[in-house]
């Protein structure tokens, strides 16, 4: 009888020790760069920048224009996440990298953030926030432009 109890004892301790099997990652179900940094840039970035400049070019007439400026400004909040996936052939260079990225999808987070503001109560006064925050996007890009880029266009706001 003490023989099951000492195998029940070892069999439970040996399943508590173990550690469990690292799970199996496709390596197809990986976040994985589709466009090279150019591409990005001129299809997707670039375009979204022009619509958030215009957006903030004048303040919006209703709530609808209100919805549409917070989009313009989430989208390319979210789309500046896609840099997080390039790195730079200098391996040097990768932490630079993340904080330049870093900067540029924080500063259109924040023009988001108050055109959300604005949508729930379009008081002039929130546009002017807005407004205020934008010319940190426009920076952003130039910052990381300068750093990278062959050509160092300035981003103008």
């Amino acid at each position: 009888m003490a023989q099951p109890t000492r195998a029940m004892c070892v069999f439970v301790a040996v399943l508590a020790l173990a550690r469990p099997a690292a799970p199996q990652v496709d390596p197809a179900a990986q976040a994985a760069p589709v466009l090279d940094n150019v591409d990005l840039m001129d299809l997707m970035v670039k375009p979204a920048y022009d619509e958030l400049q215009h957006a903030v070019a004048q303040p919006p007439a209703d709530r609808k224009a209100w919805a549409m400026l917070y989009q313009k400004a989430a989208r390319l909040a979210e789309i500046e996440n896609l840099l997080f996936l390039r790195t730079r052939a200098e391996e040097a260079r990768k932490p630079e990298w993340a904080a330049k990225a870093a900067r540029a999808r924080q500063a259109a987070a924040e023009v988001a953030a108050a055109a959300l503001l604005g949508l729930r109560s379009a008081r002039p006064a929130d546009f002017d926030e807005v407004r205020g925050k934008f010319p940190a996007v426009a920076e952003a890009c130039t910052a990381c432009h300068r750093s990278f880029a062959r050509e160092a266009p300035q981003i103008k706001p």
